[in-house]
C-alpha cells in the first residue's frame, strides 16, 4: 500500500476513535446545552453554553439547590433547565413569593435591583442542617405570588427557575422523574448576547451555583 494509502488509513482511524470517545462522554460523562430563555436568571442567561455532569446522579441523589438539565415531562424531546427545590417527601408551597418547605419559610436576603426586578439570596434547606444559597429574581409585585400545596412522590422532585414569577416549572406541570433527569449544571462554558451577537467575557468559564 502506497504511504498516502497508509496515511489514510491511520487518519481513518484515529477519527474512528475519536467519534467513539466523543459519543462515550456525551452519553456517559458530560453533555452542552444551549441556554434559550430567561426563566433561570440570574443565575443563567439567554444565550449561556453550559456543561452538564451526568456521572454525579450515579453517586449521590438529586439534593435541593442542584441545577438540572431534564427532559421535560410532557415531550421527552424538550430538554428543561431548573432548580431542585422540593426531594422525595417534601410538603411544599408559596405564600406571599416566600417559598416554605414542611412548614418552614426559606430565608431571603435582598441584595437590590435587577433587571427591572429585585434580587434575593435564597437560603434553601440540605442535608445534616446545611443550606444552599442561591440567587432568586422577583419582580415587583412579588408578594402576591402564591401557589397551591404539593406532596413530593417518592423517586420524583419538584423544580423551580430563579426568575420566579417568569418560569414555566412543577408549579404548573407537575414534578420531575429521576430518570427524566440528564445531569447536573456545573459550567458556563461561554456566553453571547443575542440582543448585539457579542461575547460576554466574565462568564467565561463561570461555575453554576
Amino acid at each position: 500500500m502506497s504511504s498516502f494509502g497508509e496515511r489514510l488509513k491511520e487518519n481513518l482511524k484515529s477519527f474512528a476513535v475519536a467519534i467513539v470517545i466523543a459519543i462515550f462522554l456525551r452519553t456517559y460523562v458530560v453533555q452542552s446545552f444551549h441556554i434559550p430563555s430567561g426563566s433561570m436568571m440570574p443565575t443563567l442567561l439567554p444565550g449561556d453554553f453550559i456543561i452538564v455532569d451526568k456521572i454525579t446522579y450515579r453517586i449521590r441523589s438529586p439534593e435541593r439547590g442542584d441545577v438540572i438539565v431534564f427532559h421535560f415531562p410532557l415531550d421527552w424531546n424538550t430538554y428543561y433547565i431548573k432548580r431542585i427545590v422540593g426531594i422525595p417527601g417534601d410538603k411544599l408551597w408559596v405564600l406571599n413569593g416566600v417559598l416554605y418547605i414542611n412548614g418552614k419559610p426559606c430565608k431571603l436576603v435582598k441584595l437590590g435591583e435587577y433587571d427591572g426586578g429585585k434580587l434575593f439570596k435564597e437560603f434553601l434547606p440540605r442535608k445534616n442542617h446545611d443550606e444552599k444559597a442561591h440567587l432568586v429574581l422577583h419582580c415587583d409585585d412579588w408578594k402576591s405570588s402564591s401557589s397551591e400545596v404539593f406532596v413530593v412522590p417518592k423517586g420524583k422532585y419538584f423544580v423551580m427557575g430563579d426568575n420566579r414569577e417568569n418560569s414555566y416549572d412543577s408549579r404548573y406541570w407537575g414534578f420531575v422523574d429521576k430518570k427524566n433527569i440528564v445531569g447536573i449544571a456545573r459550567l458556563v462554558l461561554f456566553s453571547i448576547n443575542k440582543e448585539n451577537w457579542t461575547p460576554r467575557l466574565k462568564r467565561t468559564f463561570q461555575l453554576i451555583h
